[in-house]
């Protein structure tokens, strides 16, 4: 029985956080990362684990720069120089040291860069540089540093001081630079104050004409950055007022300033622009006035198609009948993936299987060759009667243990493709190994995982996946199993196009905190398999990454979110220790709880109100009841979408994991009813 109090809650879903503890069942590979041995820690071979003799002295000094002391480093620093790959182990130090004291050693982090620029920490140490030299105006450093290696993605502000130092060494831009900076200053959005020099040469030197001021206006009024559009009418030339009140007459009343402009046979760019807007709010009524400005040739076959293919679009996302036909009437240069698909989905939507067969069939072919439009094509057959050709398109579906394999096997009654053995990814040669162990970047990654310095680690494993050949990729990803490196394993297994490997299964459903998990799923009466098929989702088990958004932990919780099911879950934790795995999954299995009452127990509705907010989830409810996978795979967002299918995919696989017989996804698929 699921318990927990019920509330809106709007979460929003991040995608990755910290390592944990890995569990093992009993008869699979038990091996403790940081278990002490008189040569280090080992792994599954037998012997010491990659890196191993770093981790003592590498700690020692880690601390040292924790504290400041640079006599605590240099000790350590020359404990590192007699092991092997200590040289490389000094130079990360030494960048790790001088991240945090650019300020008081310049000359060092410009040796440092000038030096080492291969270094994997030396993209970071540059970009702070950098910021120290413009905040300083070195000028002639910064420029000297931001063209040398290793190559950064500066971002606007950086770029932006960088033709600062253009200006004040050269005392102008170069033509391609003032066309990019034009480019930059034309955004719908204020840039950064670095930005300002070069932006008032552009005016001093007259590349921001009355064109431009009208780019910029336009994008202003479109981003609704109405106080910028105000900006840039007192800054600009006579006349601009005029033209930013049509632009936000066509923004704000859109149904009367559209055929008003037509009628008036305006602008062809305004129209357009209108139109857009109109199809967003009404999709009909734009379709209506877009036949009149073709009729009197006032946009061209491009605008057309633009207008056309957002009409139909927003309909299709609203669940509205005529979208499916909207869709297929979208000339063929306007149409995209999201036309081809959702004129599909709206057919799926609405159960019409002759539309779904036809839709499908008219797909670009790597499109329809997909397998959730295989499976698709498969129920429509079936529904038309088609049944030998169904049952031949599903078999060859169910070989493969994902979402939409699991359906194809549920539609025929098989069984699924998981092995009958738990047991652990096949063990690498011994030279496989030892080619890996030649790395030293590498082997200081897998040190500072075993030191709980995850950021750095998962910076330094990066840099050598992108190094390594092929061929040792399944040495790599069984030495990260053997570490319950979880993220990283899965990682390389994706790297080696191992996804649905029976034999690395265990490992990319790893069941770290298995205590923890199996206790909480208890006191909130949701399935462990529902808790960790969640995590696995949001996390990937890295407990330290937060979501662009502010999402923290394990089950990637929003500050706010995790307060509230605390309050209401009566659980009395601080969910200011979002990192800590025992309050995270606490306060995650209460909100699952939570999404689980409040949608009645059904599990898609559910576990899309755990990515999306259970706000969305009334939207998108049915006018009549569907199946569970026609509701699923019709989800508006994407990402949800994607989300909804994995997680239940995830719900088979680790019921698998923890009892060695699979849940049937259909049991997780119960018909979803219209609301009350």
């Amino acid at each position: 029985m699921f318990r927990s109090a019920v509330s809106r809650v709007v979460h929003a879903a991040g995608r990755f956080v910290r390592r944990g503890v890995f569990l093992l069942p009993v008869g699979l590979l038990a091996i403790s990362p940081v278990a002490g041995a008189a040569n280090g820690p080992t792994n599954g071979l037998g012997y010491p684990a990659l890196g191993a003799e770093l981790d003592g002295p590498l700690e020692i000094a880690l601390e040292a720069i924790d504290r400041g002391d640079r006599r605590g480093l240099d000790r350590a620093l020359g404990r590192l120089d007699a092991l092997p790959h200590g040289a490389s182990a000094g130079q990360y130090l030494e960048a790790r040291w001088l991240l945090d004291r650019v300020g008081q050693s310049p000359s060092a982090v410009a040796a440092r860069l000038r030096d080492y620029p291969e270094t994997p920490l030396m993209p970071r140490l540059k970009r702070r540089y950098l910021d120290h030299l413009a905040e300083n105006e070195s000028w002639g450093e910064y420029r000297l540093v931001f063209d040398r290696a290793p190559e950064i993605e500066p971002g606007t502000r950086r770029q932006c001081a960088y033709w600062q130092a253009e200006l004040a060494l050269e005392g102008s831009l170069g033509e391609a630079q003032a066309d990019a900076a034009r480019d930059v200053w034309q955004r719908g959005r204020s840039q950064p104050e670095a930005c300002d020099p070069a932006f008032e040469w552009l005016e001093s030197n007259g590349y921001l004409d009355e064109s431009a001021y009208r780019a910029r206006v336009r994008a202003a009024v479109a981003a609704g950055q109405d106080g910028l559009a105000r900006y840039l009418v007192r800054r600009g030339p006579t006349g601009l007022a005029e033209y930013r009140d049509r632009w936000l007459a066509l923004r704000d009343r859109t149904a009367t300033a559209v055929p008003a402009l037509i009628e008036a046979e305006g602008d062809a760019e305004e129209i357009t622009q209108g139109l857009l807007w109109l199809a967003k709010r009404e999709p009909a009524r734009a379709r209506e006035w877009l036949a009149r400005a073709e009729s009197q040739e006032l946009i061209d076959a491009e605008q057309a198609g633009r207008v056309a293919r957002l009409a139909a679009l927003k309909a299709a996302y609203r669940y509205e009948r005529q979208g499916h036909e909207w869709l297929t009437e979208v000339p063929l240069a306007a149409r995209d993936e999201e036309v081809w698909t959702w004129t599909v989905r709206s057919a799926l939507r609405h159960l019409d299987w002759s539309r779904v067969k036809a839709s499908i069939d008219a797909m670009p072919a790597e499109l329809a060759e997909r397998r959730e439009w295989r499976y698709w094509r498969a129920v429509a057959d079936e529904h038309l009667g088609q049944s030998t050709a169904a049952r031949a398109a599903w078999r060859e579906l169910a070989d493969t243990p994902d979402y939409h394999g699991f359906l194809a096997a549920d539609r025929l009654g098989l069984g699924y493709p998981l092995p009958a053995e738990q047991n652990g990814p096949p063990a690498p040669p011994d030279e496989a190994v030892a080619a890996l162990r030649e790395r030293p970047w590498l082997a200081l990654a897998f040190a500072l995982h075993r030191l709980d310095r995850p950021e750095d680690a998962r910076r330094l494993f990066n840099h050598e996946i992108d190094q390594i050949d092929d061929a040792l990729l399944p040495a790599l990803a069984y030495l990260a199993h053997a570490g319950e490196w979880h993220d990283r394993a899965s990682v390389v297994i994706a790297r080696m196009d191992k996804l649905h490997d029976p034999a690395w299964y265990p490992t990319r459903f790893a069941l770290p905190h298995r205590a923890i998990v199996e206790a909480q799923a208890e006191r909130q009466g949701v399935p462990t398999e529902w808790v960790y098929s969640i995590m696995r989702r949001e996390s990937l088990f890295m407990r330290d990454i937060g979501s662009g958004a502010g999402a923290q932990g394990l089950m990637q919780l929003m500050p706010a979110t995790a307060r509230w099911i605390n309050r209401q879950a009566g659980l009395g934790l601080s969910p200011r220790q979002l990192a800590d795995p025992g309050t995270n999954v606490a306060l995650g299995a209460a909100y699952i709880g939570n999404m689980a009452e409040r949608f009645g127990g059904q599990y898609p509705l559910a576990t899309a109100a755990y990515n999306a907010g259970p706000g969305r989830i009334g939207d998108w409810l049915p006018a009549v009841p569907l199946p569970g996978d026609v509701w699923v795979d019709t989800i508006l967002f994407d990402e949800t979408r994607a989300y909804a299918q994995a997680v239940l995919a995830g719900m088979v696989t680790y019921r698998w994991r923890l009892t060695g017989e699979p849940r049937r996804l259909g049991e997780l698929l119960s018909v979803v009813r219209p609301a009350d």
